[in-house]
Parts: C-alpha cells; sequence; structure tokens
C-alpha cells in the first residue's frame, strides 16, 4: 500500500507541476536519454544534466529517467539488435537473459575506435534508438500534458 500511495503521490506531482508541456515534454525525453547506453550509475545526473543543457524541466527529466531503469536490458537487448541489423552482421546477444550490463559496458568500448565489433553495432543501435525514442517519447509526453493533464490530475485524486 505504501508504494502505491507513494507511486500516486509522484505522478500527481509530475502533472502539477508549472512548466509549459513543452518543456515538460523535452525533460521527460532527455532524461529517458541515458537509459539506451551503460552510464555508470550516473544516467539520473545525465538526465538532470541534459534537462538543463537544454533548458527542459528538470523534475520531469528525472522521472524520465527512473522510468527506464529497470528495462535497460530490454533497451541493450534492442540496441544490438537494431544495429546488427543496420548492419547485417550477426549479433552474439539472442535473448533478454544474455544481456549483462558488465558486457555492454565492455561492447561500448570496443566499438568506440569503429571497429566492426558488437560494440560498433550496440552503439549503432543505441545513436538509432534514441533518436526514434525521443521523437516518439516526446510527442507522447507533449499530448498526454497537453490535452489530458486536467483529466489525468481529477483521476488520479
Amino acid at each position: 500500500m505504501k508504494v502505491t500511495r507513494r507511486i500516486k503521490y509522484n505522478i500527481i506531482r509530475l502533472f502539477r507541476l508549472k512548466s509549459s508541456p513543452h518543456q515538460v515534454a523535452l525533460g521527460f525525453t532527455v532524461g529517458f536519454i541515458p537509459n539506451w547506453i551503460p552510464t555508470f550509475a550516473l544516467g539520473p545526473f545525465l538526465s538532470v544534466a541534459f534537462a538543463k543543457l537544454v533548458r527542459a524541466n528538470t523534475v520531469s527529466a528525472i522521472v524520465g529517467g527512473v522510468i527506464g531503469t529497470p528495462i535497460w536490458p530490454l533497451l541493450f537487448l534492442l540496441n544490438y539488435k537494431v544495429g546488427s541489423l543496420l548492419l547485417e552482421k550477426k549479433t552474439k546477444i539472442d535473448e533478454l537473459e544474455e544481456v549483462d550490463y558488465i558486457d555492454a559496458i565492455q561492447h561500448t568500448f570496443e566499438g568506440i575506435d569503429g571497429s566492426p565489433s558488437v560494440g560498433f553495432s550496440f552503439l549503432t543501435g543505441a545513436v538509432i534508438n534514441i533518436l526514434i525514442s525521443s521523437i516518439l517519447i516526446y510527442f507522447i509526453a507533449y499530448f498526454l500534458f497537453k490535452m489530458y493533464r486536467v483529466r489525468i490530475l481529477n483521476k488520479i485524486r
């Protein structure tokens, strides 16, 4: 009961932000970006830094960052899949259980030099996924805040 109450409180707090729908949606979007790459537990700090950089709402950036935290294995798997699809090479990672945070970090550093490795596939997939998800997340968040902010607040109460 205590967890659901806390979640409800944070959702109410998010929808009561005084910022414009653009600032909230932009904050939510840039807050989600660090979840696509291994950030060594610096994701929340990067979310806030990105939000300040683009003058977005920092609270919504933190919420965007926190939402992606539990699903990082799925996001990393998507990076491997999209990268291998675009580069037309077979990936060593085929299932969600095979995704390991340490391996993803190692693969990321291997791919920085541009060599045709698993890391290059991971980074290619990450860039594509960041671009596509950012566009989708922004428009969904903007639409929710612009059109349904009052309705959502009334239903949550």
